[in-house]
């Protein structure tokens, strides 16, 4: 029987985002014609649309999207069958107009947003389309704490399905950029994106998922053994995954931590990597059934260094598959594909300094977290990676079918 890292003795099984604005630190209000413009629009297709901040002309006349690129908005929304102030809300990140139409600031955006969401709130939109860098500077963040970077390219054209707030958030570009641009391409695909987000007819979660809730936890490792053989004997596809206390097993010291299984997402467990259920795991890996992974190197050269056996039967990799799909950088990892297609936050926030490498063995700090959050964090990637395997093979079968 394997020993591994856990004493069995020892196992058993806030948001801080402002609710009001700060107009006084952000001081605005006091230079401009309409100050701390209201949303308008009909809404009739409950679709808010929020652009960047107002500019002369809409601060004169206290209406956003007026103005030249409001113009050509406005064209490009007809072109499908829209019309803006009918079927839409529209407000900005920023609701009072900056002097000389500047680029709202990181202060000012951060000022403003209660007001965004306070919109929200009150508007009841499914669908929230963002236009430019400064509209996804203000709503992003409430549900995604990794920080948004300072490019715009990552961002555009997700439909994500929030789960915080139940709205589908749609970035775009702002039509500014195709004022200044003239790129009939960038058009091109700036109304396939507005075509996606006006499909949308519904909030996109009836009822709240809870992904936490179909994990299970197994310490007992001739129980973890029992069910793993169960999974073999059925035969559909597994996604394993391991938490280990270093990225590369070579290290000097390297240890697996705890492995969980999702079994297509009808059952996901998560287990110490100790005893009988290392062995039961090790049949698994040269069983033919189908695995799935995220970036399986990983797990295959864990195996292979540590169990003496490569992982047989490599099905689906949701890496690869996000750079068949989407060749842009910084968007492949499990986290941000779990926010931009199932809406799950970053569920790693409380985990991830400790899985910073330290010190010259460059081992973790895994091992002084609580056991069950390690084993939660650990089988929470088998399940959505089998969620977002999920949702690139529907993309895959409608863009190459």
């Amino acid at each position: 029987m394997r020993q591994g890292f856990f004493n069995l003795t020892e196992l058993s099984v806030s948001n801080n985002t402002a609710t009001l604005p700060r107009c006084g630190l952000c001081g605005l209000s006091h230079g401009c014609h309409s100050p701390r413009m209201k949303p308008t629009g009909k809404g009739k297709r409950k679709v808010l649309v929020v652009a960047e901040a107002p500019v002369a002309l809409e601060d004169l006349k206290g209406k956003q999207l007026i103005g030249e690129a409001g113009q050509v908005f406005r064209n490009l929304l007809r072109s499908i069958g829209v019309d803006l102030d009918r079927d839409c809300w529209k407000t900005n990140s920023v609701v009072c107009r900056p002097p000389n139409n500047k680029t709202p600031t990181e202060k000012q955006i951060e000022s403003c947003r209660p007001n965004l969401l306070h919109a929200i709130k009150t508007l009841k939109p499914h669908t929230v389309i963002l236009l430019g860098m400064s509209a996804v500077k203000s709503l992003v963040p409430v549900v995604w704490k990794e920080g948004v970077g300072n490019g715009l390219g990552k961002w555009v054209g997700w439909n994500i399905p929030s789960q915080k707030l139940n709205v589908w958030i749609c970035p775009t570009y702002h039509p500014s950029y195709l004022l200044r641009t003239h790129n009939d391409l960038l058009k091109k695909i700036m109304t396939g994106h507005l075509k996606r987000a006006f499909r949308h007819k519904s909030r996109p979660w009836k009822e709240e998922p809870n992904y936490k809730d179909r994990i299970e936890v197994i310490t007992k490792p001739a129980q973890a053994a029992k069910v793993i053989k169960e999974m073999i004997h059925k035969g559909s596809c597994v996604v394993p995954d391991f938490e280990t206390n270093c990225i590369k097993p070579e290290e000097e010291e390297s240890e697996i931590i705890c492995c969980s299984l999702c079994q297509e997402g009808k059952r996901t467990i998560v287990y110490p990597w100790v005893g009988e259920a290392v062995d039961a795991t090790v049949q698994l890996f040269k069983s033919p059934v189908p695995k799935i992974g995220a970036n399986i190197k990983f797990e295959d050269r864990w195996s292979r260094r540590k169990l003496g056996v490569g992982i047989r039967g490599w099905y689906w990799d949701t890496m690869l598959a996000s750079h068949v799909l989407d060749n842009r950088a910084g968007i492949t990892s499990v986290k941000f594909q779990s926010f931009v297609r199932l809406g799950v936050e970053g569920y790693d926030s409380h985990i991830k300094p400790y899985l910073q490498s330290s010190g010259k063995k460059r081992l973790n700090r895994i091992k002084e977290l609580p056991i069950m959050d390690v084993l939660l964090y650990c089988g929470m990637d088998s399940l959505v990676e089998w969620e977002i395997f999920r949702s690139q093979q529907k993309e895959m079968e409608r863009e190459f079918s």
